[in-house]
């Protein structure tokens, strides 16, 4: 149906290069243009359609046909959603006026309820950060909802600025509005950008003004959107580029899922609503510089399988020193040190899968290192003789360890254990909930039963604070994710502390000052950082300043006897 489009689409923006001074005057988005030509693909496809607009075309077949003609290697399925999108009043019928309004969203010009993305007038709806803070997906944003995804961006103030009517909350036709702090003016941007005014995006301008969580574009949309070979990006090609789209969130790092080393159409993948496919379509086209249906490293930046490493740093503003790598092991996790200070036990997956993995315990100066048998997620006793961690033996349960490796029991169903620092408590997550196991008694009580909470998933990542009095845990709210904690002093009650829409790394732990550390990816420095957060929820969580900055943080632990960190780290 639209293949040919968008192979053609490259020759068909090419022309000769403008005048600087045409370049920066406003002029028409490209995308328009785009669209009209999709519009003349999609006619010719349905023998004219143009001519017989009163007929329909089935609504499985139409969307079956559009998907396989975007597909890399012409692969025909359904998508449920795809078919509301392009039959919105569910006859099973598409006439030609809802193929071109499919097609306006497919190409990211309006939403699937008809408010506008982008303006003929060269202006873009920053789209992304609204489908960041809708989590409920009912095209409105709440101010609870807007607290949480923009916790470090805007307060009350920005929420009432969109919210014209004053009805608590922003319905799309408000945050799009032309006139609104939602639309970016490309124009505007492009001038100030461009600081020797010569009409192009230069790699060191787009390096000085691009955020430096869009930075990684750079390099593949100067590669794929460069087209007239002067190593910048007019103000066109800028319009056409990723660098110049905020209606989507073109700067995640989709996934490489099947380890290939390269990303196919499929893994091409920027959010859940995996939305706008026929721009999609098109980027993916211009960016595979071989054509070979596959975008390697060197066209385009992605996330490959990680490769983690164990580190101890003493303090902020130290050097971290590296205690473990290996070939063997891609995924190290949940290190755990013990109190005198001498041990540090965390587990090492290797690429067979967490069924594989194994318990490494080494000498917190990183002298020797042995594996001490198969588990997950160790935690030390407080005298250290004893350590309790997750096995898939005898089925997914708890146990209790010697500091050897060799097993004492089996306490439990359940996963995540974590000994309390008092000794008194073993605690872990058993059928979506939370239990607590009296380590002298021998005996098991709730402390979350399932269904009196209101997360759909409790993370097996628990952590004590230092005194043994408090847990702090991680749990599932739709699309949120929220640190919560439970005092044995306010008989366990459920204290929320931070919701964010942001990937939290599931190990918490606790400073020995009695803030809650955690590892969670930073928009302002582009990677994976060392948060902390007052277990009270008073105020939103702070990067903690000058901690291994050149790491990407994932799971943190501290040393309580000498006041130091270990932690693993991403690469």
């Amino acid at each position: 149906m639209l293949s040919r489009l968008v192979a053609q689409e490259a020759a068909l923006q090419q022309g000769p290069a403008p005048d600087a001074e045409d370049e920066v005057a406003e002029r028409e988005d490209p995308y328009f243009a785009m669209w009209g030509r999709a519009v003349d693909a999609l006619d010719e496809s349905y023998d004219q359609w143009n001519y017989r607009p009163g007929e329909t075309v089935d609504s499985t077949t139409f969307t079956i046909n559009y998907i396989a003609s975007l597909a890399t290697d012409g692969r025909r399925r359904l998508d449920r959603v795809m078919i509301l999108h392009a039959d919105p009043n569910r006859d099973r019928a598409v006439t030609r006026k809802e193929a071109l309004s499919f097609l306006e969203t497919q190409l990211g010009l309006k939403w699937v309820s008809g408010d506008t993305l982008r303006y003929p007038q060269g202006r873009v709806v920053a789209f992304a950060d609204f489908l960041r803070a809708d989590t409920d997906q009912n095209d409105e944003i709440s101010e609870s909802e807007f607290a949480v995804a923009m916790w470090d961006r805007g307060g009350t103030a920005d929420f009432g600025q969109m919210d014209i009517d004053g009805n608590g909350v922003v319905a799309l036709e408000e945050y799009t509005r032309l006139d609104g702090p939602n639309v970016c003016d490309l124009n505007e941007r492009f001038q100030r950008f461009d600081s020797d005014k010569d009409g192009r995006l230069s790699a060191n301008e787009l390096q000085a003004s691009v955020p430096i969580h869009r930075r990684h574009l750079i390099s593949s949309n100067l590669a794929g959107f460069d087209e007239d070979g002067d190593r910048a990006l007019s103000f066109h090609e800028y319009q056409l580029s990723m660098l110049g789209n905020f209606n989507y969130p073109w700067e995640y790092r989709p996934r490489d899922e099947n380890h290939d080393d390269a990303l196919s159409f499929d893994e091409f993948q920027f959010h859940p609503r995996d939305l706008f496919q026929l721009q999609k379509r098109y980027y993916f086209h211009r960016l595979d510089q071989n054509h070979d249906g596959l975008l390697t490293d060197d066209e385009f930046v992605f996330e490959k399988q990680k490769f983690y490493s164990l580190h101890t740093i003493s303090g902020p503003g130290q050097r971290p020193k590296l205690l473990y790598k290996n070939p063997k092991y891609p995924v190290l996790g949940a290190p755990s040190v013990s109190k005198d200070g001498k041990s540090v036990l965390f587990h090492a997956i290797p690429p067979e899968g967490e069924h594989q993995a194994t318990l490494v315990l080494i000498a917190k100066d990183g002298s020797e290192s042995r594996e001490i048998g198969h588990g997950l997620m160790p935690s030390w006793s407080p005298r250290g003789d004893r350590f309790t961690c997750s096995r898939y033996e005898q089925g997914a349960g708890v146990w209790v360890m010697r500091s050897d490796g060799n097993p004492v029991k089996r306490i439990d169903d359940g996963w995540g254990a974590r000994w309390s620092p008092n000794g008194r408590w073993i605690a872990y997550t058993n059928d979506n909930g939370i239990r607590l196991y009296d380590v002298d008694r021998g005996l098991t009580t709730p402390l979350l039963g399932k269904g009196s909470h209101p997360y759909r998933y409790l993370h097996p990542r628990l952590a004590w604070s230092t005194d043994g009095t408090t847990l702090a845990f991680l749990g599932n709210l739709n699309r949120e994710v929220e640190i919560a904690t439970a005092s044995s002093e306010d008989d366990w009650k459920l204290v929320s502390v931070f919701r964010t829409t942001e990937e939290l790394n599931r190990e918490l732990a606790w400073s020995l000052s009695g803030d809650i550390l955690f590892g969670m990816y930073s928009r302002k420095v582009g990677r994976s950082a060392l948060y902390q957060v007052m277990p009270q929820g008073h105020s939103p969580p702070s990067i903690v300043p000058d901690f291994a900055t050149e790491l990407s943080i994932q799971d943190i632990a501290v040393d309580s006897h000498a006041g130091t960190y270990v932690f693993t780290a991403a690469e």
